[in-house]
């Protein structure tokens, strides 16, 4: 009498047990992947130069130095606001602002992903069944690029992912209806954020996707979507306090900016051969196939529309830095993973289908692999090397950088608790000038960026002068030089005559003032 259910209860014990399992195994992957990505970041890959200088501007911030006016950076205020927390962080607990970005960015990849996979799997059931996406997902938006860990454009996709997943599920609905007021109100705020990182080149990745399903639709509604609104509210709120309280960067940074950063661009057919490029057109080619005879599922598509309309601000910005490809090789990535997993099985699949999905595995696999490789060959010992050199002599130094790009100076200064009293980053400006120099054909114009050179090398000068820094830190021999060295310049080489070398490597080059005393 009882057998019948004994059975059912064992059956329903097996699926419960199923169950957990398949919810159990995806979380510890993803707190596996979020512990690599932490520790990898920390004690493997060499501090982002970047991010350390970010993190340095905030510091001084904090400590009453005025942005734009005793610090000369060259982003947007949102770039610097962007590290205060964990700078605040830092303060509260004793443990290290680096410490707190790999955690941060680690908590806020995994709160993301599991946010923007809980809109779309409402009206899905192939990702309800596809759990294991999600910790695939967390380790491509968290540490595709190991060497660019922290970057501002990495925190920009983490931010912009829930917008781009409830504009896609609104899509599915008749009404353009999906998600709760919380969720719209989220997914606004990442989108602002991801605006005001970088802006104006990021509206391209909202307003492409939107616009083409308004185009579908014949309808204005998503592009005054909740979100939307929000989003557009932060940034225009943004922009204005910029204008009235941010006066100094449109007078003191923008010109320099214009003068001697924007020129240094490369031609755009050049950006457009670099890797990245043709990588994202692989993904966007197999994700494309991979869906023959059909289109690609909805989430691929907004997902590639979103990366093809951010390619043009890496064109334009034309410096060819990996991390400004960041954002459009993460969501191509995605878009063929969400579309991937609606494949047919292998022995019904169409022939361009499977060259599809074998074009996608080799471009993930090319992309991950590659880049992991970069997290555990890319040499940090020269930088370790000098922040020990440093540590032996002397307590909390004070810090110049007179190198010609934004280099070692900045990670080394976070590395040995220095204090930097430069205004600027580096001698970037001095480099860029020359350079420009050799390029430019009208002898106006030469003699322009000459006076500038000459205007730049010595308020350098007088700020050495002036601020005796214990430790002034150059290029390294492995890095890349001025034609003419800044300290060959009489005026810099006069600063300079009562330090002394204090180590070389191939990272950096670090001068110690004669009258430091050795740390007993």
């Amino acid at each position: 009498m009882n057998a019948p259910l004994v059975a059912q209860g064992k059956l329903a014990s097996l699926k419960s047990s199923k169950a957990v399992f398949r919810l159990v195994g995806p979380v510890v992957a993803t707190l596996l992947i979020a512990i690599y990505a932490v520790v990898v970041s920390l004690f493997v890959v060499p501090s982002n130069v970047d991010v350390s200088w970010l993190l340095t501007v905030g510091d001084r911030v904090l400590n009453g130095e005025r942005l734009y006016v005793d610090i000369a950076e060259g982003n947007p205020p949102f770039s610097t606001w962007l590290y205060l927390p964990f700078l605040a962080m830092e303060r509260l607990t004793g443990l290290s602002a680096e410490f707190w970005v790999s955690v941060g960015v680690a908590a806020l990849a995994a709160a993301s992903v599991c946010f923007s996979a809980r809109i779309l799997a409402r009206t899905d059931e192939v990702l309800k069944r596809c759990v294991w996406i999600i910790p695939a997902a967390v380790f491509v938006v968290l540490f595709l690029f190991p060497p660019d860990f922290g970057q501002r454009e990495q925190i920009a996709v983490i931010a912009l992912l829930p917008w781009l997943a409830l504009l896609s599920a609104r899509d599915r609905t008749a009404d353009f209806r999906a998600g709760g007021i919380a969720e719209r109100i989220v997914a606004g705020v990442g989108a602002g954020i991801f605006v005001m990182i970088k802006p104006p080149y990021s509206v391209l990745a909202l307003a492409l996707p939107a616009l083409v399903i308004a185009l579908q639709r014949r309808s204005l509604r998503p592009l005054f979507t909740t979100e939307s609104v929000v989003g557009g509210i932060l940034t225009v709120g943004y922009l204005i306090a910029l204008a009235v309280f941010m006066q100094p960067f449109f007078a003191e940074v923008l010109p320099l900016l214009r003068q001697v950063y924007l020129p240094m661009r490369m031609p755009v057919m050049d950006m457009l051969m670099l890797w990245p490029i043709p990588m994202f057109a692989a993904m966007a080619g197999a994700t494309l196939v991979m869906a023959y005879p059909g289109r690609p599922h909805r989430d691929a598509q907004i997902l590639l529309l979103a990366g093809a309309a951010y390619v043009p601000a890496f064109v334009i910005m034309g410096k060819g830095w990996t991390y400004q490809a960041l954002p459009f090789l993460t969501v191509g990535v995605l878009a063929l993973m969400l579309q991937s997993i609606r494949l047919k099985p292998l022995r019904s699949l169409p022939l361009p289908a499977m060259f599809g999905a074998a074009l996608g595995l080799f471009s993930i696999v090319k992309l991950v692999v590659a880049q992991q490789g970069l997290a555990f060959t890319q040499p940090r010992g020269g930088l370790d090397a000098a922040a020990v050199a440093v540590s032996r002599v002397i307590d909390h130094p004070t810090f110049m950088s007179i190198g010609s790009r934004l280099q070692a100076g900045n990670p080394l200064a976070r590395m040995t608790g220095a204090r930097v009293v430069a205004r600027n980053p580096s001698a970037w400006m001095v480099s860029d000038a020359e350079i420009l120099i050799r390029l430019v054909q009208d002898p106006a114009q030469r003699l322009d960026l000459e006076t500038l050179r000459q205007q730049y090398t010595a308020a350098i000068a007088a700020e050495l002068a002036a601020k005796r820094p214990d430790i002034v830190v150059d290029d390294g021999t492995a890095e890349p030089r001025a034609p003419i060295p800044l300290r060959d310049d009489i005026a810099v080489a006069k600063s300079l005559a009562d330090y002394r070398p204090l180590l070389q490597n191939g990272s950096v080059t670090l001068l110690i003032r004669a009258d430091v005393k050795a740390r007993q």
